[in-house]
């Protein structure tokens, strides 16, 4: 998967852009729920648009994925708009180098979909996550949706381990036992389920 990922890297921007008006609220969602001063770290970044999100008020962004060109263009995109208060590593999802309750923020996009053990990274980001924390989870539920797009990702390689409903995609995330969790459904051509996992 990790290839696929690489292989698409200059055409990932183009492709969130044909579900432009959701993007655009998931970014607004995210920018708005990170404090002022947060220390934010960004699992599965992929081109860094939520990582430049949560930067507007952070203190400091980690923008991680496993894709060295996903963030080989993250980095080029942050120079040209000027963002100073972020850096870039890959980082394992199932295995972060952090010690616990290390960040503020924590965000996951459009990745536990992908993913055979969705609960394991869950517990994982969750770990890192200071008490009062948020884990921000905004994921595309593409279950009976997406159409075209969705085809399109699938006839050149994208394989995803499960595809949720909204409902379904809450329920998951309650069941893996961490925290509380609120979700905002953001309606449009592919819908995005955004979740929030509060840390008592």
């Amino acid at each position: 998967m990790n290839n696929f990922w690489d292989n698409i890297a200059g055409f990932y921007d183009l492709a969130e852009a044909v579900n432009g008006r959701v993007y655009g609220e998931m970014l607004s969602v995210t920018a708005r729920l990170v404090p002022k001063g947060a220390r934010v770290l960004d699992c599965a970044a992929g081109t860094g648009a939520l990582s430049f999100a949560a930067a507007k008020n952070a203190k400091s962004v980690l923008c991680t994925d496993l894709s060295e060109k996903m963030l080989k263009i993250a980095k080029i995109k942050a120079k040209a708009i000027g963002i100073t208060n972020i850096s870039f590593d890959t980082r394992n999802i199932f295995d972060l180098k952090d010690d616990d309750e290390t960040y503020d923020i924590v965000i996951a996009g459009n990745v536990l979909h992908l993913l055979e053990n969705p609960a394991g990274a869950v517990k994982e980001l969750y770990r890192v996550l200071k008490p009062n924390g948020k884990l921000l989870l905004p994921t595309f539920t593409t279950k009976d949706k997406g159409g075209k797009l969705l085809g399109l990702y699938k006839h050149i390689g994208f394989r995803s381990a499960a595809e949720y409903a909204p409902d379904e995609f809450k329920a998951m995330l309650k069941n893996c036992g961490c925290g509380r969790v609120k979700t905002k459904l953001i309606e449009g051509f592919v819908p995005c389920c955004y979740a929030v996992i509060i840390k008592d």
